[in-house]
């Protein structure tokens, strides 16, 4: 009956120290016999302390922590051997070891006594070597076979012919080292593999840590293969990865193939995974399906491609089809066996593979996303697309739209990719979202202009998420909501063909067509925050066209199309809840019309603004009075008709203002209209002019606040003051019972002026300019200044 493993710790660790308590007192006769010279005793006492070794009872873990001892104290035996002082030849006791009593112990001795054998060259290594490695096979127990083997290969490997060591020639070649190799490394695989099936099948999980446990073991045999001395590139193709290969296609197990076939890939050279790349990816169609060949195919897809970059790596064959070609086999062959997120990590690595090695091959990164893209829509057809879009899949596919927009920083050379767009439409709104920001933020780093329509059209089209609702939209708060529009609007300004270039205005506007049409399917809670910014760049457009009349003929005809435009953006806007913002942008387009001499566009747009101010402009009145003055002040291609009443309903609006204060500075504000000296023809109007002071002065001495009054007078004063050259003696007139009044009614005595000192400073500082005035110009002699 067969020993069972009692895998308590209490009784592991109870019976390792049962067996090291053996194999310690069993060593120390044996180093007492050697120190004794008694070569036979010792031999005894080693045969015992191995015995130990046979035991069925312990763990792969527990079982190499007394391996581990055995093996010490096997070198103590090893040593004295090559000190050649036992009074045998090599070979006599090579035959003598062999009739030990157990077969375990015999053939630990064995190896101990062959590696001394070898190394004193009385026999050929190779011969040696292939005794050892086919007496090896007389134990079968997974376990103990296993550690006897890692023995055999620890106690050759410093003794195996290889190019330059002592041992080649008359002790053999290279290739009889690899054959060494490989038959302990088949025999240990199987070993390895063996033992998945021992025990009950309850235990299955710890059988499989437990060889995970142990994997290096078998591994260590490819590094030794990997380090030989004379291994090329023939040798490996034609005689050692077709044995390895073979065997981890044959032993059908999961972890093994999985482990094996990593270590191929990590312990041998590029130079060879080159030469032996088709070898390598039909060997991964024919792994288990339980086998992560994806990991496999991407860890040297990886390995390869940075080699590839190296300026003297000239490939026999084109590596990037080579790889694509056996994914999509292995993909196809594998079928439902391999996740959909799986493939994608495929796709990632293929990417990365087109980018780093063939950069100027765009063709292979859209081969790439056209096969990414009909793997979900494949999916998503047989499924729903809830079920089909997994957190894994989602990584992956993120990850691989990622990949060339921070290789490329440009991204016109993602557009240029006819499937890229294919995999955003396949993802979930958040995700197709998540892309769109991440584009936007691209060309805002990089700086990337947008040239020409066609490709702001399919910008737009990747932006979609962001330009308007789809049905699986995910609601935002108001703040990463507008954040998200800014960054869209922000995209508008890098719409510009390069500067000078033939037909840069015309493709400027079709740019800023195709903007227009992408944003008005998203509303107007995004035209808010979309339509300013494309509104300045039409602005910008025009003023580009008027600064290059010269050049152009039809200049007018085409900056009067942009006015347009830029009119109807604003006329989109009218509905929304910014009135300031439409009402300001209407004073702009006028504004812009008007340097450009079309005074007519320039009269509408203007009274648009005051239509905007009139039926929706309940709050913030005063301040959109003083833009509306302001930009009237600057109409300069208006004629005076037109300017006459743009000024008049200025001073009846400015005169309605609800609070005191405001009032008055606005009506005092829009005196300046009737006094245009910068005009293309001068607009003056003297007595239009005094009517609105006069009034600002009847609605200041309507303030209750004495505080308030004086501030107004002191600025009504000043606004005379700015008059004063134009006419001095009417001027004068109005200013002097002005400044009086303002002096013995609120600023006559100390107390007065403590009280409000600011004021004072305030009207002081007026009066000491009227005395500087008076030293340059004799007209300020008119006004009479108060005593102070």
């Amino acid at each position: 009956m067969s020993q069972q493993v009692d895998p308590s710790d209490s009784e592991q660790a109870r019976l390792l120290a049962e067996a090291k308590n053996v194999v310690n007192t069993q060593a120390f006769q044996m180093k007492r016999a050697l120190d004794q010279n008694k070569l036979m005793d010792a031999l005894k006492h080693a045969s015992n302390m191995l015995s130990e070794l046979r035991t069925g009872l312990l763990s792969p873990k527990k079982y190499f922590e007394l391996y581990i001892q055995a093996s010490d104290h096997l070198r103590y035996l090893e040593f004295y051997l090559m000190d050649d002082k036992h009074g045998k030849s090599l070979n006599e006791l090579y035959e003598l070891v062999q009739y030990a009593g157990n077969v375990l112990p015999r053939l630990y001795l064995l190896v101990t006594v062959g590696s001394v054998y070898i190394r004193s060259k009385k026999a050929p290594a190779k011969d040696v070597l292939k005794d050892l490695v086919e007496m090896c096979r007389g134990v079968q127990h997974p376990t103990r076979g296993l550690f006897l083997r890692t023995f055999l290969s620890d106690m050759t490997k410093d003794k195996l012919p290889e190019e330059g060591n002592e041992y080649i020639g008359v002790g053999g070649d290279v290739s009889d080292s690899t054959d060494f190799i490989l038959v302990n490394f088949i025999e240990m695989n199987k070993l390895w593999v063996r033992m998945q099936h021992q025990g009950q099948v309850r235990d299955k999980d710890r059988r499989e840590k437990e060889r995970r446990e142990l994997s290096t073991l078998v591994g260590k045999n490819l590094g030794r293969l990997a380090q030989l001395e004379g291994v090329d590139a023939k040798m490996y193709k034609e005689a050692i990865l077709p044995k390895i290969l073979e065997q981890i296609v044959q032993c059908k197990d999961t972890i093994a193939q999985q482990y094996l076939m990593d270590s191929i890939i990590q312990a041998f050279s590029e130079e060879f995974h080159l030469k032996t790349l088709q070898l390598l990816l039909k060997s991964c169609a024919k792994m288990e399906p339980g086998v992560d060949v994806k990991s496999i195919i991407v860890s040297l897809i990886e390995r390869l491609s940075e080699y590839i970059k190296l300026p003297d790596v000239k490939p026999s064959e084109n590596i990037f089809n080579l790889f694509s070609k056996y994914v999509s086999k292995v993909v196809e062959e594998r079928g439902e066996d391999m996740e959909l997120h799986d493939v994608l990590a495929l796709q990632v690595a293929l990417v990365n593979l087109a980018l780093k090695c063939y950069g100027d091959k765009q063709e292979y990164v859209d081969q790439v996303f056209a096969y990414a893209a009909a793997r979900i829509q494949a999916a998503v057809k047989e499924s729903s697309k809830a079920e089909v879009l997994t957190r894994e899949v989602l990584v992956q596919a993120m990850k691989l739209l990622q990949i060339p927009l921070e290789f490329y920083k440009d991204v016109l050379k993602v557009l240029s990719l006819g499937n890229y767009a294919s995999v955003i439409e396949a993802l979930d709104f958040d995700n197709r979202r998540r892309i769109a920001i991440s584009i936007i933020k691209n060309i805002i780093d990089n700086g990337t202009s947008i040239p020409e329509s066609e490709s702001a059209e399919k910008l737009f089209s990747l932006l979609k998420p962001l330009l308007s609702d789809a049905a699986d939209k995910r609601d935002l708060d108001e703040e990463d909501f507008a954040d998200e529009q800014n960054l869209v609007a922000s995209v508008i300004h890098l719409l510009r063909a390069p500067q000078g270039s033939e037909g840069a205005a015309e493709h400027n506007f079709a740019m800023l067509l195709a903007a227009k049409k992408s944003f008005e399917q998203g509303g107007l809670k995004r035209r808010q925050h979309t339509h300013p910014a494309l509104f300045f760049a039409a602005l910008r457009l025009v003023q580009q066209l008027f600064v290059a009349q010269e050049s152009d003929a039809d200049w007018a005809k085409k900056a009067r199309r942009v006015i347009r435009f830029a009119y109807e953006l604003v006329v989109a806007l009218e509905d929304s809840n910014v009135p300031q913002v439409t009402l300001n942008l209407y004073l702009q387009c006028s504004l812009s019309a008007s340097r450009c001499g079309f005074d007519n566009f320039a009269y509408e747009f203007f009274t648009k603004a005051f239509t905007v101010y009139e039926d929706k402009m309940a709050k913030e009145q005063y301040d959109c009075i003083r833009i509306i003055i302001a930009t009237a002040r600057q109409l300069h291609s208006i004629d005076e008709e037109n300017m006459d009443v743009l000024a008049a309903n200025t001073a009846q609006h400015a005169g309605r203002l609800m609070k005191r204060h405001e009032q008055c500075r606005a009506v005092s504000l829009s005196s300046h209209l009737f006094w245009q000296t910068d005009r293309p023809q001068a607009f003056q109007d003297a007595e239009r002019v005094y009517q609105c002071l006069l009034k600002a002065r009847k609605v200041a001495d309507q303030c209750v606040d004495d505080d308030m009054n004086v501030e107004l007078f002191v600025e009504i004063a000043n606004e005379y003051l700015y008059y004063f050259e134009s006419d001095p003696e009417a001027v004068a007139k109005r200013i002097n019972p002005l400044l009086l009044s303002i002096k013995t009614t609120y600023l006559d005595t100390p107390e007065q002026r403590q009280s409000k000192e600011a004021l004072w400073n305030h009207y002081k500082n007026t009066i000491q300019h009227i005395v500087l005035k008076k030293s340059t110009d004799p007209r300020y002699n008119a006004i009479e200044i108060p005593a102070m």
